[in-house]
């Protein structure tokens, strides 16, 4: 998807509508500026979500730890969340193809005990380690599987393995409380962030009792507009939306009673894009939009009055 489209494309295209009237006349390109970045901020906001936005991590737990900070510049809103069994390779010795990963793990609470199981290893240093192996057995601290390589000894440093069906978590958008009880988790919250919004606290509801792998899908947070020469980031083929946005903010900053209809073409088509939402986020957001359209049809509507009444 191309997202060629600049501020400057969206004031050349609202001008002529307003009399030519320069939207870039104060102080660091203001109020088109500020416009287009609450046009940006609202569409890439929650509840919203877009495929072209998407982006995903993942954590480590530790058994009896419910908090975990994580480093994440570019992150908006939690979209998704599921765990999955894991460990943590430390070392592999492989022997007669059969290879024994260590790694501390859950896999052995799995049906059987584990064996037949797939599990997947990542970040080995020998790339014959790496990959999908069916399960001969697992232990809390190791776990052996079938491979077909020369014997070998080797330590290992950031690699993973990963085994059982994933589950999803569900998502509190509020506050977690402080939890006692270890058990899978089956609820996560973004409960808390640093104030330059790139470091992240994540809290998990029961607290792990084993080791998981906690896989992140997110909406990426707005980079934040700094010239009208700037590409809106939003592919082109929904420009509407912003367009109509950015008109509305324009409209209502000139005082010109055709914000209210902009204001209602932007959110008709927002909403049409996302047709997926919740009953429960979609009147949130008209919550917090349809009384100022109802303000400024009522405003826009005693203007009209008042203008036949003085026969203009």
């Amino acid at each position: 998807m191309a997202a060629t489209k600049t501020v400057t494309d969206s004031i050349n295209w609202t001008k002529p509508f307003l009399n030519w009237a320069n939207l870039t006349i104060g102080v660091n390109q203001e109020p088109a500026l500020t416009s287009a970045n609450l046009t940006l901020q609202t569409i890439v906001g929650p509840p919203f979500v877009w495929p072209w936005n998407r982006n995903n991590t993942f954590f480590l737990t530790t058994v009896g730890q419910q908090d975990y900070t994580v480093a994440l510049s570019n992150f908006g809103f939690l979209e998704a969340a599921s765990i999955e069994l894991c460990g943590t390779i430390t070392s592999v010795t492989v022997a007669s193809n059969v290879a024994t990963f260590t790694a501390v793990n859950g896999f052995s609470t799995l049906p059987n005990e584990g064996q037949g199981q797939i599990v997947t290893t990542t970040g080995c240093t020998t790339s014959a380690l790496n990959g999908s192996f069916p399960i001969i057995s697992a232990t809390p601290t190791s776990f052996t599987v079938a491979i077909v390589t020369s014997n070998i000894t080797e330590s290992e440093s950031g690699a993973l393995a990963v085994a059982g069906p994933s589950t999803v978590v569900e998502l509190k958008w509020g506050a977690l409380s402080e939890d006692r009880a270890l058990d899978k988790p089956g609820f996560i919250s973004t409960q808390m962030s640093d104030e330059s919004g790139t470091t992240y606290v994540f809290r998990l509801m029961p607290i792990p009792e084993n080791n998981y792998r906690v896989n992140l899908i997110y909406q990426e947070s707005p980079t934040l507009l700094t010239d009208v020469s700037n590409t809106w980031g939003i592919p082109n083929q929904i420009q509407y939306i912003y367009n109509y946005f950015f008109a509305f903010f324009m409209f209502d900053y000139f005082d010109d009673p055709r914000a209210a209809k902009y204001r209602q073409l932007a959110v008709a088509a927002l909403l049409a894009r996302q047709s997926g939402l919740s009953e429960t986020d979609r009147n949130l957001f008209l919550g917090n939009w349809l009384p100022l359209m109802q303000e400024e049809i009522s405003t826009s509507g005693s203007a009209t009055q008042g203008n036949q009444a003085k026969g203009i």
